[in-house]
């Protein structure tokens, strides 16, 4: 993009990009920092700029922070892991571009990629039909074979890690040196059994992802299901996959791929070549297909010209870029979006570049908390506020809803949360128990609601500001996240009237979320 004064860039940005915290980093090596991506539990993803400009200044670059990265050792790890990474052929999978394995903190730098992630596009569109599906196997395979190549397996595959752009997949982030801890807890559905035992990365551990990948975009939901880390992890080691929706076409290979043993599982040769030959299959019963498949180029390509079509990338919008500090000069206030087909970079560690992206709203503050945030607030229609329980687990509809909730209270309200860290969730839902005689509800939750989230959003310790809900979001975002994450404690207010046999409708959330200690 060309310049507009000695110190402005204009820039094609995302269109709902996340303002930077107080703490945050305005600059990471030759980058300026202008916004955040994401944040999960190995390191935060921020929008930047190369003030050097080029085809395209904007990059996406994540600061590490994962605490196996204060040992030099696994420093050096580091530097030839992204060293190997950076030489990757990147059609498919996307390789860092200029990293600092030295830096404080330690950061890489990939191109910006645009796109849908494959969660979102599931949760949204459904299930891909078997043409679509084929594609999507070839091509996750074609990017794992250049990794492998290298002797770099990729360790994290996840439907966050992959990007339906217009032009095909493409495979975003890798697991890095200290990260296998941290993906135990959160990559738990997408981990093979011997990763959970403790294994390193390795093709094998790929192939099993990439099976998990495709069963849950041939069904759209999790092939072992929903469940907390350690449930999970049972799960995987010693339960078969639900694969019913799989077409048969794929059955076969997706079987052997989450096959328990590494020995028993294809190799990635093989999934490229036997999704192959069931696309020739489908094409060869039809004529107008028969004739597409004349395209030139490899095998793989011959299947994407046919099979990717009607995928649409979210455009980005112009910004002006100060490039003494790294401003961002706005037009007015930015939504929040989680999850949804509009910026897309990679589900990290244990948070999203996009499935769970932090953004919020301009400079406008945050709610401040009530003095007594449980409390309901009574009006002259009784209360219409009230402290709920959102478990993912009880939705029988997380995608249309009504969705369900229950009242809880506090179960010390004198407790506090333990010093020395950040609560984890699944402590912090510990501390609340239904209220006198609550059983679950339902209520509506339109896609306008207002949301305030405190926790879901940004899966790290260290910059909420107030524990009452720093983020902006809306009700669709809030919902789809209930497809798919972790129990909500939130204050939702109702709307005014409903009754006559009307499901109440919630018009704002605010998620209840203790503020991280100091570590």
């Amino acid at each position: 993009m060309s310049r507009r004064s000695p110190n402005e860039m204009s820039v094609l940005v995302p269109p709902n990009l996340g303002p930077l915290a107080p703490s945050d980093p305005r600059r990471l090596g030759p980058y300026l920092v202008i916004g955040r991506i994401g944040q999960g539990g190995t390191g935060t993803v921020f929008a930047a700029v190369d003030p050097m400009g080029g085809d395209d200044p904007l990059a996406a670059v994540k600061a590490l922070h994962s605490p196996g990265l204060e040992d030099p050792r696994t420093r050096g790890l580091l530097h030839a892991r992204l060293e190997a990474l950076a030489a990757v052929d990147g059609r498919v999978y996307v390789p860092p571009v200029r990293f600092d394995a030295e830096g404080a903190p330690p950061w890489l730098a990939m191109p910006y990629v645009p796109g849908i992630p494959l969660a979102a596009y599931i949760r949204r569109r459904g299930p891909m039909g078997p043409g679509r599906l084929l594609a999507l196997a070839a091509g996750l395979a074609e990017g794992l074979l250049a990794l492998h190549r290298r002797q770099v397996p990729h360790g994290d595959i996840k439907p966050g890690n992959v990007i339906i752009g217009s032009r095909g997949p493409r495979i975003l982030d890798c697991a890095l040196p200290g990260d296998d801890e941290v993906l135990r807890r959160t990559a738990g559905a997408w981990l093979s059994p011997e990763r959970h035992q403790g294994a390193p990365p390795s093709p094998a551990a790929d192939v099993f992802a990439w099976g998990a990948v495709l069963a849950f975009a041939a069904t759209g939901k999790l092939p072992f299901g929903l469940g907390e880390p350690e449930v999970l992890a049972q799960r995987v080691q010693t339960e078969e996959p639900r694969l019913e929706g799989v077409p048969r076409e794929l059955m076969p290979l997706v079987s052997r791929a989450l096959a328990k043993d590494p020995a028993e599982r294809p190799s990635i040769r093989e999934l490229i070549g036997s999704a192959i030959a069931a696309w020739e299959q489908i094409v060869a019963e039809d004529a107008k297909g028969a004739q597409e498949a004349g395209v030139r180029g490899t095998a793989v390509t011959k299947v994407l010209s046919r099979e990717w079509q009607g995928v649409v990338e979210p455009a980005r919008l112009p910004r002006m870029i100060t490039l003494d500090d790294g401003a961002v000069r706005r037009p007015g206030r930015v939504p929040l979006l989680i999850g949804g087909a509009a910026v897309v970079l990679a589900l990290l560690g244990g948070g999203a570049w996009a499935g769970l992206r932090v953004a919020g709203g301009g400079e406008e503050p945050a709610p401040r908390p009530s003095e007594s945030p449980s409390a309901p607030v009574e009006t002259q229609e009784g209360p219409r506020t009230a402290t709920v329980r959102f478990d993912p687990t009880e939705q029988e509809d997380p995608e249309d809803g009504p969705w369900v909730f229950t009242r809880v209270e506090q179960a010390d309200p004198g407790a506090e949360p333990p010093e020395g860290g950040a609560l984890r969730p699944q402590d912090w839902d510990a501390y609340w128990v239904p209220a006198e005689g609550a059983e679950p509800e339902t209520a509506v939750i339109p896609e306008d609601a207002e949301v305030y989230c405190a926790n879901y959003c940004t899966p790290g310790p260290g910059w909420i500001e107030d524990g009452r809900g720093t983020y902006e979001a809306t009700g669709a975002e809030f919902t789809e996240y209930l497809s798919w994450g972790r129990v909500v404690i939130a204050e939702v207010e109702f709307a005014e009237g409903g009754g006559d046999g009307e499901e109440p409708e919630i018009v704002r959330i605010t998620e209840l979320y203790p503020q991280p200690l100091e570590g």
